[in-house]
């Protein structure tokens, strides 16, 4: 008689299977070793396979079936610092691939994709950053290195789904500074899974010059057109001049948009006190910060969003 499976005891069942094969398994016989017939256990497979979990590879006329380098099957509660440590450590290797599996296995273990960016993303940029200041890391391999980072964002962008979005909330990211890119992506990501409306800028820093301020106010004002309600403004940069240039340009276009404006920097700790001597609303320095002023002052919103699971 056929076992039957949910989709979780059938995934942790087939993962453990594979990680204890060294030459991988067949349908046939995971299909035994679990006690589901032929044509469920194929069902189950090519889910697994979409979400990233497991391979397969053609022995002749068979498919043999074997997990993905890297992947886990994590059990809650995770160890955030344990899935941080080797995802950085795949990372230095230079292992995209493997890195890019950790990511799955967390995101597949149903928890909030907030504490993945929060707990293993966003130290990861931090630790690669300081390992460059420290002079152990090049600039060309910091910059290979983040981009790798950047491209796996997209594992998270694609498994948000937010069942009750913020309505006529908005955030805008900016980046000031080559140095502050892949944050400002992370900041973006972070609100977007928060219910809010999110959009990237780029990276403005080469293109300020003193025209600039009438261009970015234009591109403020295209954005918000026909739009009403709350619209939040992060300003990423590790420059002084290129924060404040930014931010009298916002300012500025303030009183014409029909909105509630709310202007945010994100900065180095040693800029911190230099720019809140501006009237913006917040400066952060780190992402942690800004997801707490941002629930601090719209509980009501925090509540209402979803915190999205990775399934």
């Amino acid at each position: 008689m056929y076992r039957r499976y949910t989709l979780e005891e059938i995934k942790r069942k087939i993962i453990s299977l594979l990680q204890n094969s060294t030459t991988g398994l067949s349908g046939v016989e995971l299909a035994s070793a679990t006690g589901t017939n032929r044509m469920t256990i194929t069902k189950y497979l090519n889910v697994l396979a979409t979400l990233g979990l497991i391979k397969k590879k053609k022995v002749g006329s068979v498919n043999v079936w074997f997990v993905a380098p890297g992947t886990v099957d994590y059990d809650y509660p995770i160890s955030y610092l344990e899935v941080q440590q080797k995802f950085m450590n795949t990372l230095i290797e230079g292992d995209s691939e493997r890195a890019r599996n950790i990511l799955i296995g967390v995101i597949n273990a149903d928890v909030e994709l907030l504490k993945i960016l929060t707990d293993v993303i966003d130290p990861t940029v931090n630790t690669i950053n300081e390992l460059y200041k420290r002079g152990r890391l090049g600039k060309t391999e910091r910059i290979f290195l983040l981009s790798m980072v950047e491209e796996l964002l997209d594992l998270l962008k694609f498994h948000i789904r937010s069942d009750n979005p913020a309505p006529g909330v908005y955030s805008l990211f900016v980046a000031a500074s080559e140095d502050y890119v892949c944050q400002t992506k992370i900041g973006k990501l972070a609100f977007q899974i928060l219910g809010l409306k999110s959009s990237y800028v780029g990276d403005v820093g080469r293109e300020i010059d003193p025209f600039f301020d009438i261009d970015f106010q234009r591109y403020i004002s295209k954005f918000w057109d026909n739009k009403r309600g709350l619209l939040i403004i992060c300003i990423y940069s590790s420059e002084e001049g290129a924060s404040r240039f930014l931010y009298s340009a916002a300012d500025a276009v303030k009183a014409k948009l029909n909105a509630e404006v709310r202007i945010v920097f994100f900065t180095t700790p040693e800029l911190e006190n230099a720019l809140q001597s501006l009237t913006s609303d917040y400066v952060a320095t780190n992402l942690n910060s800004l997801i707490e002023w941002f629930k601090q002052e719209y509980p009501q919103l925090s509540s209402e969003t979803t915190h999205v699971m990775g399934k």
